[in-house]
This record gives C-alpha cells, structure tokens and sequence, in this order.
C-alpha cells in the first residue's frame, strides 16, 4: 500500500452530486447518491486530527502540485472511489440497512443485552427489532467488550445455536458474530448467512468454512485482543492503518474464494482505539470506500459517547444516533445497533432531507 491516502473532503447528495458530477467538479462515491468535490492527502505518520487540511478541488487539476504524489497516481486512486459494490449477499438495494444486535452474554457492556430469562422472550425481542425494521439480526455468545476474556466454543454454541436455529425458521436473515471457525460452521448449519468476524479470519479454518457455504463475511480491525485492545492503544495515522489491514485481510478472504459482493468491512470503533483514534475514523470515514466494499458502522452506545457525553450506555441513544447520521452522510450503509426503530427513522429523516 501507498504511503499517502486521499480521503474523499465536501460530499454532496442527491441532485447537487448529480449536477456536480455533470460539470466535472465532483466525482461520485462508491456508486451512491453522494459525490465529493475535494480531498485531502494525507501520509502514513497523520497522527492526529487536521481541521485546516490543505484541500485539492476535483475540478482544479492543474492545481494538485504536491511533492508527495504524482498527478497520474492521485487519478488512479480518485477513480477507485466511483466503484459501486454490489448488493451485499444478494439483500434488495436500500439506502441503508440495520443489523439489530442479539447478544446473548451474561456480561454485555449494555444491561439490556445482556441473557435475557428465557429461549421465548429471546425470539421475542429479535423478531420485534426485526418487525421494527432490521435487516439483519446479529446474533453473539461472546462478550467482546475491553478487559473481556474468551469462553469456551461449547459455551458459546450452547448459548446461540439455539437461538439462530429458532430464527431461521422465521426466514429472518442472521449474523453470527463469532471468531470461533467451529462456531461458525455450527451457525451455518443452523441457518446463519452472515459471519461477523471481530478478528478478520485469524482462525485459520475460518475463510475456508465461509467460502465453501457461500455466506457473507463482515471482516473487522481490532488492535490485539478484546482482554487487552484497550491498554494504550497506539498508531501512527488509525485511518491509514486500518485500511490497509482491511485491505490485505479482503484480499485474503478473495484469494480463499470468497466472493467480493458477499464481504463486509468494519473499521472497528472502540476495538484498540482511543477517543482521537475514533473520531478520527468518523472524519476520515469516506476513505474506506477506497476498498470496494459496502462499510459497516458498529457504534451503538459505545463508551467514547460516555466519555465524551458523561453518560452510561443507557442514557446514549442521541449519540449513537448522532454517529449514525454521521455515517451514512460518509456513505456508510450498514449499521449495527441496539436501537432499531429510532435508528431506522433518523435515517429515514436524513434521507428525506
């Protein structure tokens, strides 16, 4: 990968992208409503966030002078950003979609996740977020909240199988959300189309079991493990970085045979990231378009909205919502949340605005 990136500055939607693309001052983004009319150029070692960048205009080549990178290479990379990834496993086109979050764990950072009384009232709320307007329902067994620690496979399959086996009979579409490749086939067998993999592959039987069931495949970053990601993280430029470990484990997960439509990425907000490190990646967001795949946001009451709001997980649906609007203004289609229906009609409103 290039040591410099051009992050994608100023994005228009509906007819002003329309009306710029047709002049050439804009150029469209990742084959959506949306167009940008500058971008930014930024190096490996952008360590922080720049609210005065030196912006280059679409429409003012003769302009792009830069001793960091060739005119010839800045239109490669520009041109890359007008690819339209098709639908994601085949869903119907939408201009977004929400995966509903069914954590099925003891120990969930949020108290209404945690493992509810009983088998029915679980169905229950996942056929409610469904009935509200989920796409998809994220099924997990696994905490994977900073300081947690792994179980055991047997734990966690006794935990979802149950749960996905029950859904599938519904026809509703299912995540699991697992790192296990035992689990993952377990959940395949009963009825799960989606693996969201926090650890991108690291199991090594995984890509092998995605590719050979042709289900769909979320890949994530995370900085190390979930027991110690949180313990100072550090990079250089966190936007640069994850995209190019997003990059190489896509590239990864095609080489092994899975199809290009069936993946996802997550940049991974809170996995090994700090609060700058975060809103960085929400500035910086339309990069990811860089890779050709749709981009799925999982920001849902998270704790950087609690240290910068002060609140706890209960009390921060306004900024999960708030980085949700923040996310499809990027392009961002998929969000994973643990508030359906208010998530569903902000998206709504901002895409009617």
């Amino acid at each position: 990968m290039n040591k410099y990136i051009i992050i994608p500055r100023n994005l228009v939607s509906g007819n002003e992208a329309k009306y710029q693309i047709s002049i050439n001052s804009a150029i469209p983004l990742a084959g959506s409503d949306k167009a940008f009319l500058d971008f930014e150029i930024q190096s490996d070692n952008n360590t922080k966030l720049d609210y005065n960048p030196i912006l280059y205009s679409i429409n003012k080549e003769k302009y792009w002078n830069t001793t960091n990178i060739s005119k010839n290479k800045i239109k490669k990379l520009l041109k890359n950003y007008s690819y339209k990834p098709k639908p994601f496993i085949g869903l119907k086109n939408q201009n977004f979609y929400i995966m509903g979050i069914l954590n099925i764990t003891p120990d969930s950072f949020y108290h209404k996740s945690r493992s509810l009384p009983t088998f029915k009232k679980l169905i229950e709320k996942a056929i409610k977020m469904y009935e509200e307007g989920a796409s998809i329902i994220d099924v997990g067994g696994e905490s994977t909240k900073p300081g947690s620690f792994k179980i055991s496979e047997e734990e966690e399959q006794k935990r979802i199988i149950p749960v996905i086996a029950e859904l599938s009979k519904n026809n509703i579409p299912i995540s699991c959300d697992t790192r296990n490749s035992a689990t993952m086939q377990a959940a395949i067998d009963a009825g799960a189309s989606i693996i969201n993999d926090i650890s991108s592959l690291s199991d090594k039987k995984a890509a092998n079991i995605i590719s050979k069931n042709k289900v769909g495949l979320i890949l994530m970053h995370m900085q190390r493990q979930p027991n110690n990601m949180q313990i100072s993280p550090k990079y250089k430029n966190v936007s640069f970085e994850i995209t190019k470990y997003l990059k190489e484990k896509r590239n990864y997960a095609i080489k092994m045979g899975i199809k290009e439509k069936n993946i996802l990425i997550d940049p991974g907000i809170g996995f090994g990231k700090n609060d700058i490190h975060n809103l960085k990646i929400f500035n910086d967001l339309a990069l990811l378009h860089s890779l050709n795949s749709h981009i799925m946001i999982g920001a849902s009451r998270k704790s950087m909205i609690g240290r910068i709001t002060n609140t706890e997980p209960i009390d921060r649906l306004p900024g999960s919502i708030s980085l949700a609007i923040a996310s499809i203004e990027r392009g961002v289609k998929f969000f994973r949340v643990h508030d359906v229906k208010e998530t569903k009609q902000a998206l709504i409103i901002w895409n009617k605005i």
